[in-house]
């Protein structure tokens, strides 16, 4: 089946050759993680996974993580693996006296995502035969995860072979939000509607950015947002787009894009929220291709 006539919602398994891992361990794993991070790592349960980012000084966002416990002490970060070696480069830089080892790990191990029947819960983990298994949100209905597999094991599966592209798509319609080269250090975490999927804890210690990050929230100074749309053109991430309102002025980006089912691309895009509520949204240029938008399986937090 080609990738522009699969369904959304029908059921496949996709190689995610694009994902990687760094492996956290050591007895000050957690605390050092807690220290770095936009989410609660303390409340982290053994068979829970969570959201996270991770932020300069500045709060603009280094990596998006899927984040869960090894089956011990340790941590596994699952990120876009081209960001990993100056991911781990710069943890490190931080790590001083903590006992906590980081390493990119991805060489060892098949990442695939899942969609269909007899997933686990969302936001939970399960371990079955050679796979660790990490249940997310359904998209249209259907239960996915991510699996985990050493590279030496063999993952079978009775579901349809897939793409990344199909992965992808199915990230941008849950309005997960993807860092990549073309996007890292662009966004402040409520940009990419972080808070909205539980990546953020408002209430927790200090963190690089943090004070950013906490401002843009109390204050109400947020003032783009992630939305999702399909345009009928070809469209990458990092993308320029152009809304009406601006006087021809770039007003936001493409932070992820996918092929859509019979043609053109879905989108999540970071645009200014005035602009989402007023005016026409066009890709690379003023006169471009028109964004049309669709419904976030979530409520965009208001200001505070």
């Amino acid at each position: 089946m080609k990738n522009t006539e699969r369904s959304a919602s029908a059921p496949f398994v996709a190689p995610l050759p694009d994902w990687g891992l760094i492996h956290a361990t050591g007895a000050d794993a957690q605390s050092f993680l807690h220290g770095q991070f936009t989410n609660d790592m303390l409340a982290l349960a053994a068979d829970g996974a969570q959201w996270n980012g991770y932020c300069s000084a500045k709060g603009r966002l280094y990596a998006a993580f899927l984040v869960w416990r090894d089956g011990g002490d340790g941590f596994y970060l699952a990120a876009e693996r081209a960001l990993l070696p100056g991911l781990v480069k710069r943890l490190r830089m931080f790590v001083l006296r903590a006992k906590v080892v980081l390493e990119d790990v991805s060489a060892s191990f098949h990442i695939q995502g899942l969609v269909g029947p007899d997933m686990p819960a969302p936001m939970s983990v399960s371990r079955k035969d050679h796979a660790t298994l990490i249940g997310l949100p359904p998209v249209h209905g259907v239960a996915r995860s991510i699996a985990v597999s050493a590279k030496a094991a063999t993952l079978e599966s009775e579901l349809v072979p897939g793409t990344a592209d199909d992965w992808q798509r199915l990230m941008i319609h849950a309005g997960e939000v993807w860092i990549t080269p073309a996007t890292q250090e662009q966004f402040v975490p409520q940009m990419v509607n972080l808070d909205a999927i539980g990546a953020i804890n408002f209430k927790k210690g200090c963190y690089p950015g943090q004070e950013i990050v906490a401002r843009a929230h109390y204050r109400g100074a947020v003032k783009r947002r992630a939305y999702l749309a399909h345009v009928e053109a070809e469209a990458k991430a990092g993308d320029a787009l152009f809304a009406t309102d601006m006087n021809g002025q770039e007003s936001g980006l493409v932070a992820n894009a996918a092929p859509a089912p019979g043609g053109g691309s879905d989108v999540l895009a970071v645009i200014q929220i005035q602009s989402h509520a007023q005016a026409q949204i066009h890709l690379g240029a003023a006169d471009g291709p028109q964004l049309h938008f669709a419904e976030l399986p979530y409520t965009i937090p208001a200001a505070a």
